[in-house]
Formats: C-alpha cells, sequence, structure tokens
C-alpha cells in the first residue's frame, strides 16, 4: 500500500523509488500479471518479472532518478543479467523524469516515463 510508505519511513524525505515502485506494482497486478522480483546469480536485483499467460514475461526495473551514471550503470546491469536467466522477457527501465530519456542509450531495452506507460492500453502480447 502506497500509503504506509510515509506511515513508516522515518527519515521524513518523499521517498519517490519507493512509491514510483508501489504504483508500478499495483499497474501490473491490475493489469493481471502474476509478479515477483528477480535476484541473478550475481546477486543482483530486478524490481519485477511480470507474467502473462500466453503473452510472456517481462523484466521491469524502476528508478525515480537516473541523472547519476552511476545509479544508470546499477539499474542496466541488473536487467541485463535477469535478461540472462530469462532470456524471453522484455526488458523495461521505468524512469519518473521524461528528460532521463535524452541520456540513456540501452539497446535491447525500453527505457519510458513512467507516466508514459501507466498511461498505454494493456496489448493482447505485452505488459
Amino acid at each position: 500500500d502506497p500509503g504506509l510508505i510515509k506511515a513508516f519511513d522515518a527519515s521524513g524525505r518523499a521517498n519517490l523509488g519507493h512509491a514510483l515502485e508501489a504504483v508500478v506494482l499495483n499497474e501490473l497486478e491490475r493489469r493481471g500479471a502474476e509478479v515477483g522480483y528477480v535476484k541473478t546469480a550475481e546477486g543482483l536485483e530486478v524490481d519485477f518479472l511480470a507474467r502473462h499467460l500466453a503473452v510472456g514475461e517481462d523484466l521491469v526495473q524502476v528508478c525515480a532518478d537516473v541523472s547519476a551514471p552511476e545509479t544508470l550503470s546499477r539499474e542496466l546491469r541488473a536487467l541485463r543479467a535477469a535478461a540472462k536467466e530469462h532470456p524471453r522477457a522484455a526488458r523495461r527501465l521505468l524512469v519518473l523524469d521524461r528528460d532521463a530519456l535524452t541520456r540513456v542509450s540501452a539497446p535491447g531495452i525500453e527505457v519510458r516515463p513512467a507516466y508514459e506507460w501507466l498511461l498505454t492500453p494493456l496489448r493482447k502480447n505485452r505488459t
């Protein structure tokens, strides 16, 4: 529940990353996906592995701010590692800031603003 984030976060800072992850999780479930996460053999984690019956799998990484090169590198490295274990899964990085897209080049990985993905109707072949 996204409302619990503030209740249990004692830092007093806004945590947009956790809130964005909660929004994406809720939407994946609304779209009927069986949702889990991936921890690779290398110990890297991907936020969501979404499975749709007769449709396929999606690896979804969520990051509010990829402006720091080390953050972007970490997020993409985790997706690429998970893709080795789930080679048929589509790979997706959802970000908060549309401007981040001008700085990201990630062949084989769809990088989109989260709001755009949220507004895209469910297709029969992908989440």
